[in-house]
């Protein structure tokens, strides 16, 4: 079991290398196949851009905070911010058919990672919650690496 690893940056695009590049140091180190993490880190990235887009409503010095945690088959992430609660009912990727930059984030989110969650229940800000189960990946790219 590995320890958490936890970051804390202000909320503003040009800290979100950061995560990115802890973020791939970490699964590396877990050996996770280079497009598993690719799909990983883009998970994180759009999750911490929404934070700034619509939790804090653009940069500010509120934090982000951001814990990683590879615990057998699971990495799990878990993206904390103390801005506007989200109502995650209403949290649905945008339209396909639609034909325009944005807004695709939470359908890559839904659609890479098996477990997503969001908690309000606290004084303010939000908890975003996401797993991905490594095993499947890790079955998948050795299986084409044998092809």
């Amino acid at each position: 079991m590995s320890q958490p690893i936890k970051l804390s940056i202000p909320s503003h695009p040009k800290y979100l290398g950061l995560i990115r590049k802890v973020l791939q140091e970490l699964l590396n180190y877990h050996e996770v196949p280079d497009e598993t993490a690719r799909r990983l880190i883009l998970c994180v990235d759009e999750a911490c851009s929404n934070v700034i887009k619509h939790g804090y409503g653009g940069p500010c010095e509120e934090p982000i905070e951001a814990t990683f945690h590879i615990d057998g088959d699971d990495f799990k992430v878990q993206i904390r911010d103390y801005g506007k609660q989200c109502d995650s009912s209403e949290i649905k990727p945008r339209c396909l058919d639609q034909i325009k930059p944005g807004g695709l984030g939470t359908h890559f989110i839904n659609e890479i990672m098996d477990d997503v969650s969001y908690c309000t229940e606290r004084a303010k800000g939000t908890l975003l919650t996401m797993v991905k189960k490594l095993k499947s990946e890790l079955t998948s790219a050795q299986e084409k690496d044998k092809e």
